[in-house]
């Protein structure tokens, strides 16, 4: 049944020693209340002075000396003398708008790219017209650029909006209909069109599945699904007429709605359609769209679809960059080698924080333990950032940037925490099934308990989730209906504190389950721990679903980093493996049926063949241990945002 592994584990293969930088917050430590409402007061002012720098007019000369010169090396330097303007708080806003302007180049040319494949690929350029988004182009592009496909969701919205910005006023001429704004009315069509777009639509997809040897359980399933709409084509066909021919505040999701809508007045409530009804809304509108769409796109720049950095900038959301090469702005004791030798020494150093006419305020700043393993380990300190605090506390915000090999940030203290709390026993090979938050949130194929401090984290989410929120939204909405204003004022900001707190649970559940996974696979001396292949997105999706989705912290970068910990501890190289997740969970790994799996059967659900009350992650646990993995490289830790050393 099984295949796993009896070879022994390799050795551990050289690392490639590249640097990265990581951010971590210090505190500043002030001698009062008010001494540190002044500091705060002082940053806000080199956050304004730094915000009224970064002009349109600026902002244009710097992405004309980046194209210029994409290398060079004075970049900040240069853009003060183009603008002539190189006050002190200069470094650290053109630093920042360094980076914007290398972003914005970066889009430019992923922008380019899309629209490339989209004019080779005619029904997805129709598909992102219609809709602003195109799933195959999300997929193809993701994988292409190495990306999480929501940016690429986003990369396609934003820039669909913006063509229409720049349609409206540069191509008068040709965008005369509204027909091709994003959101708007789309072109009058009669049914008859919409059963010639079925007909088309089914026709197609005919013709090139049967260019396949065989068809894929999905591929078979989709045209199972065109066939249903020709078949119920006299329900369908008014619909989507109507659909077309009415105005649409979101075509995305309002398609949604149709499609459940025509799932459930066919009779089949759970079939989803959305693919197959978008697929017939493309057909449909197909030809009137590719004989106005090229128009538009020949010969469009990419730039204009990008817009120009701190376009719509907050006033003083900016922190103050501290490079170390400078003493301007916010003075500190030495530079980037002297802090960190002293900071190894002492564990802390002081900032300085000047203003003309008055009293220089000083303050000191303390690093945590982890920041203080670090810099023992190795990094050193490259930049200080330093941004105001808002009411009521004033509280200043410092964050301290460490650069060094990625084997100096890490830290063995909670895997050996961890450790103690494991059980003995030996597991070559481990299945992990991670859910929503709570009892069952990590599971593996042999009996592991869940650390405490896991266990009270989930349970403080789970409180905020079902009782205060609900609590609280329930308030500020009756606020709102009384026409309460200040009531529903302080409430909203109550929520918005709540919501900020459950969130930096999460955060806290993410950075501990790591080191708890790692201590596992040390505890068990494992040498092959297998995943399901993670393709959830929450994206477009509501209700217990979406909740679900959000609620675990379900992520790669959990697993990379565990097996890289594990991997250091045991000196030799943990393999990750992902296996497919179909039926991980409904399939009985004892008797090889079927559990029954709705609303009120989550955690324990019966099996249909013998009868048994399953634990349903334990379940899928054994199945993801026991299925065919595929091996993920070990290039996969660090992340793709690691530096090259220069």
């Amino acid at each position: 049944m099984g295949t796993q592994t009896t070879t022994n584990p390799h050795t551990s293969q050289p690392r490639i020693l590249d640097t990265v930088m990581r951010s971590y917050q210090v505190v500043l430590k002030c001698d009062s209340p008010v001494q540190r409402e002044e500091i705060n007061q002082r940053i806000r002012g080199l956050e304004e002075r730094q915000h009224h720098l970064l002009t349109q007019n600026v902002v244009k000369q710097a992405v004309a000396l980046y194209r210029a010169n994409p290398k060079e090396r004075f970049f900040v330097r240069q853009v003060g003398k183009a603008v002539r303007k190189n006050p002190n708080i200069a470094e650290s806003a053109y630093h920042w708008l360094q980076i914007a302007v290398k972003g914005k180049i970066d889009k430019e040319q992923k922008v380019e790219g899309m629209l490339n494949f989209m004019q080779k690929n005619p029904q997805q350029l129709v598909e992102w017209m219609v809709f602003g988004r195109s799933p195959y182009t999300e997929c193809s592009m993701g994988k292409y650029w190495k990306l999480n496909r929501r940016y690429v969701i986003n990369l396609l919205t934003s820039s669909r909006l913006q063509l229409d910005s720049y349609n409206r006023k540069k191509k008068r001429d040709y965008y005369f209909s509204k027909t091709l704004v994003f959101n708007g009315a789309l072109p009058t069509y009669t049914q008859l069109d919409v059963v010639q777009g079925i007909d088309d639509a089914l026709a197609y997809q005919t013709n090139t599945f049967a260019l396949l040897p065989t068809l894929s359980k999905n591929q078979q399933t989709f045209l199972n699904k065109l066939h249903l709409l020709k078949q119920e084509r006299q329900v369908v066909v008014p619909f989507v007429t109507s659909w077309i021919n009415s105005y649409q505040s979101s075509r995305w999701k309002s398609l949604k709605k149709l499609s459940k809508e025509l799932a459930t007045i066919i009779g089949k409530p759970n079939r989803k359609l959305f693919s197959a009804v978008r697929q017939i809304v493309v057909f449909t509108l197909f030809d009137h769209f590719m004989q106005s769409v090229p128009q538009l796109l020949k010969g469009l720049p990419a730039a204009k679809l990008v817009p120009l950095p701190f376009k719509r900038k907050k006033k003083g959301r900016l922190p103050i960059k501290l490079l170390m090469k400078k003493d301007y702005v916010i003075s500190r004791e030495g530079n980037a080698s002297d802090l960190t030798r002293q900071v190894k020494k002492q564990g802390t150093t002081t900032l300085g924080f000047p203003l003309k006419g008055k009293k220089k305020l000083t303050a000191q700043v303390l690093f945590p333990p982890k920041v203080l393993e670090y810099l023992k380990n190795g990094a050193e300190i490259k930049v200080f950032q330093v941004s105001s605090g808002s009411a009521p506390s004033f509280k200043p915000r410092v964050d301290v940037v460490l650069e060094g090999a990625h084997d100096c940030f890490r830290s063995f203290t909670l895997l050996h925490c961890y450790l103690s709390q494991i059980p003995k026993g030996r597991n070559k090979v481990l299945g992990i099934d991670i859910n929503r938050l709570g009892q069952y949130m990590v599971v593996f194929n042999t009996p592991i308990p869940l650390p405490p401090d896991l266990l009270h984290l989930a349970k403080r989410y789970k409180q905020l989730t079902e009782k205060v929120l609900n609590e609280l939204n329930k308030g500020f909405f009756n606020k709102r209906k009384v026409y309460d204003v200040k009531g529903a004022c302080k409430l909203k900001g109550e929520l918005n504190r709540v919501y900020k707190r459950r969130s930096c649970l999460l955060r806290e559940i993410t950075r501990l389950l790591p080191h708890f996974l790692a201590a596992a696979l040390v505890k068990k001396q494992c040498q092959t721990l297998k995943i399901e292949k993670l393709t959830s997105d929450p994206a477009g999706t509501k209700g217990a679903l979406a909740k679900a989705i959000y609620n675990m912290p379900d992520s790669l970068y959990i697993y990379k980093k565990a097996v890289w910990l594990a991997s250091l501890e045991l000196g030799y190289d943990v393999e990750l493996e992902t296996v497919s997740p179909y039926h991980t969970s409904s399939k009985h790994y004892g008797c090889g049926g079927m559990i029954v799996r709705d609303d009120k059967h989550h955690d324990f659900a019966p099996c249909r063949k013998c009868g048994q009350q399953v634990n349903t992650h334990k379940n899928a646990t054994m199945n993801i241990a026991s299925l065919q993995g595929t091996l993920l490289p070990y290039d996969l830790f660090p992340s793709t945002h690691v530096r090259g050393s220069s």
